[in-house]
């Protein structure tokens, strides 16, 4: 893939996903645009890009579409990665996941469609697929989302189709599944992952919502990236919605002994509590689309993964 030359929008560009895509850009003669309005996102994941020439960074929320026609222009590919996230976050304050996730990603298609744009890579989500029984989860089965974030997710994801087909927008959606990585902040609106790695390594009880029996498709960030870079260079892509996992179950309560193990503080106790509302109880991803039209080749299993991101909390405390 070759981003030579690129002009590149990020949103969400100090959240999690967003600044590690914009890590792997840097690596390109390309010229980066990061937009985030800081109501999540970190200032210090983009502190390694801040002295960057071809980096700049822009404070600006994706509600407000005034400021994104007066501040953005010449983008050759968005990455939009911007969104209210959370379960939980979405059952306690859907309005604002609404405003965030529906009209914000609505805000972009329209300034991505007055720029004539390259491509519009969206970062649609699992959720999108609620409680169907059936396993592996794949793009044609009917969603039926559980959750405000789930819907508000859906909502984005079918505003990107219509402007695909309506006004000949190059969009692509990646409906990712359970992300996990450096720079993802532990709290209890973040991954599972990072939240039983930061309380191991401060030796706190790890607290599984449930029976710990549910199962969840964990994605390592770098095979995420990977995958968008994939989704903004392949012309097969354009139109399309393609689920973004390794392509494995794994149970909660599992996945807290592997954390436990590779933490190596064996003595470590696990609390249950009720299972929250919205909660889909299983995910697991079928890639084969991925796998044939963008190539995707996930290269981090679960413990590998892992591994890295206990490293990452390890320096960055």
């Amino acid at each position: 893939m070759n981003f030579d030359g690129k002009r590149i929008l990020v949103t969400g560009a100090a959240g999690f996903i967003g600044s590690n895509i914009i890590l792997n850009l840097l690596s390109f003669n390309c010229k980066v645009v990061g937009l985030d309005n800081f109501s999540t996102g970190q200032m210090e994941n983009l502190e390694f890009c801040l002295k960057n020439p071809n980096f700049a960074l822009l404070q600006g929320d994706i509600r407000d579409f005034t400021y994104l026609k007066k501040n953005l222009k010449d983008l050759d590919i968005i990455f939009h990665e911007a969104a209210l996230g959370s379960v939980p976050r979405s059952v306690k304050d859907p309005l604002t996941t609404n405003e965030n996730n529906i009209n914000g990603t609505l805000n972009l298609l329209m300034l991505a469609r007055d720029l004539n744009i390259e491509r519009f890579v969206y970062a649609s989500s699992s959720s999108v697929y609620g409680e169907k029984e059936t396993l592996p989860k794949k793009e044609d089965m009917p969603s039926e989302p559980v959750s405000p974030y789930a819907v508000s997710k859906l909502a984005g994801e079918n505003y990107v189709i219509s402007f695909s087909k309506v006004y000949g927008l190059k969009t692509v959606s990646l409906r990712y599944f359970n992300v996990y990585g450096p720079n993802q902040v532990a709290s209890p609106y973040s991954g599972v992952i990072a939240i039983f790695i930061s309380r191991a390594l401060q030796k706190q009880p790890l607290i599984i919502y449930g029976d710990g029996k549910q199962t969840r498709d964990f994605t390592f960030v770098q095979d995420v990236v990977d995958a968008n870079f994939l989704a903004a260079t392949k012309k097969a892509a354009i139109g399309a919605v393609f689920n973004i996992g390794f392509g494995a179950q794994t149970s909660v309560l599992n996945l807290a002994h592997k954390v436990i193990e590779l933490c190596n503080i064996l003595e470590l106790e696990i609390q249950f509590k009720p299972l929250r509302k919205g909660d889909v109880l299983h995910s697991y991803a079928d890639i084969n689309r991925a796998r044939k039209i963008l190539e995707f080749k996930p290269k981090f299993n679960l413990e590998k993964g892992i591994l890295e991101t206990i490293k990452w909390f390890q320096k960055n405390g």
